[in-house]
């Protein structure tokens, strides 16, 4: 079995309930309405979710839900451009996303503030990105990064068409993953922490694609849920991502 990860002792933390919601924040003109609509859309082939602000003009509700959401619902905020949108909902929030350009990242540290200081777990999506920013972005001390996303002249012309973008070749879940269980863990350690009760989610990052039947299936056996999801690096193929089921 080839899963690769950087383990990490924790207790448990995560909330135990069958729904979670997010959040994305950030600037007027950065990108938030079309993440927020690109991960929404994303959910909605998998599971139930429930969309608010601009992002709802672009993606719909869905109330049906499919094996391969780890029996979870979601609530995506498309929040107002402004960092009291974080405290405004922090209460009920599991994490926010802050979505900047290259241009705006000065502007980051006034939204992570506001999630440190109402306990938000709060991660930076690059939206436009260029490769000549990658030494800048690698350096800069912020949020950890939870994706990129292009600068693409399709995405542009999609969202001024009132469309959710289509990414052939770029997924948009590795925000999901982020919200969910950051931490890697080994396949037989992400297992018995589940047994134990040490954690609610488990992720485990697969090196082949060939492999993620058997981890899935491992999981599965134990009476857990679990479900597979991409990413886009190049060094693993991507992630299981497995779940106690609630009694």
């Amino acid at each position: 079995m080839s899963t690769t990860s950087t383990e990490t002792e924790v207790t448990e933390s995560e909330p135990e309930s069958g729904t979670r919601h997010v959040a994305f924040v950030g600037d007027a003109g950065a990108g938030k309405t079309t993440i927020a609509a690109l991960v929404a859309a994303r959910l909605s082939e998998r599971t139930r979710v429930h969309v608010t602000g601009e992002a709802a003009q672009l993606v719909n509700d869905r109330d049906e839900g499919t094996d391969g959401a780890l029996g979870l619902e979601w609530t995506v905020d498309d929040c107002p451009p402004d960092a009291e949108a974080i405290g405004a909902r922090a209460e009920r929030l599991d994490a926010a996303f802050i979505v900047a350009t290259p241009e705006t990242l000065e502007s980051v540290a006034r939204y992570e503030r506001r999630a440190n200081r109402h306990d938000v777990d709060c991660f930076l999506v690059v939206n436009r990105f260029r490769e000549s920013e990658r030494d800048r972005l690698r350096t800069f001390d912020g949020p950890e990064l939870a994706e990129y996303f292009y600068d693409d002249e399709a995405v542009s012309t999609a969202t001024a068409a009132d469309r959710v973008p289509s990414l052939s070749e770029w997924t948009v879940e590795a925000i999901l993953i982020e919200a969910l269980q950051p931490e890697r863990q080994p396949a037989e350690r992400a297992l018995e922490a589940l047994e134990c009760g040490e954690r609610s989610i488990v992720n485990v990052e697969v090196t082949e694609r060939a492999d993620v039947d058997s981890v899935v299936d491992s999981f599965e056996t134990a009476g857990f849920h679990a479900a597979y999801f991409e990413c886009n690096c190049k060094c693993h193929d991507g992630h299981v991502l497995a779940r106690r089921r609630l009694a």
